[in-house]
């Protein structure tokens, strides 16, 4: 009996020690970390950057305001929106469909009256 209970208890302290080994790790920087960002694809950043200005110009904004955008951003923000511009929202459609559920709501409550007669009153 006593022998069933301290191999159970070994084998207890043996699987958590085996289990909590490989799980240590150390502090990691943040300098660390965009190092690794920039090392996966720093590719060509000043073309990277014309195209991101381009695009910005193609989307609406001013060329001068979209030079200074871009002169602003690090080598990691060219590369995370390089990546990710055609997945990003344009923007407004969502605003848009706030302000006409606003319309709607106030419309129907009675608050403004966009629409004469609407809900139609008897």
């Amino acid at each position: 009996m006593q022998k069933s209970k301290l191999t159970r208890c070994l084998l207890v302290a043996v699987t958590a020690l085996a289990i909590s080994l490989p799980s240590q790790a150390g502090m990691v920087g943040t300098a660390q970390l965009q190092d690794s960002l920039l090392s996966i694809d720093l590719g060509n950043i000043a073309a990277k950057r014309d195209w991101i200005e381009q695009q910005l110009v193609l989307g609406g904004v001013e060329a001068a305001d979209a030079a200074t955008r871009v002169a602003a951003m690090t080598d990691a923000q060219v590369i995370k929106i390089h990546q990710r511009i055609d997945e990003a929202p344009a923007g407004g459609a969502d605003a848009l469909i706030i302000v006409i559920l606003v319309l709607v709501i106030t419309e129907l409550m009675g608050y403004t009256d966009i629409v004469p007669n609407w809900p139609a009153s008897e």
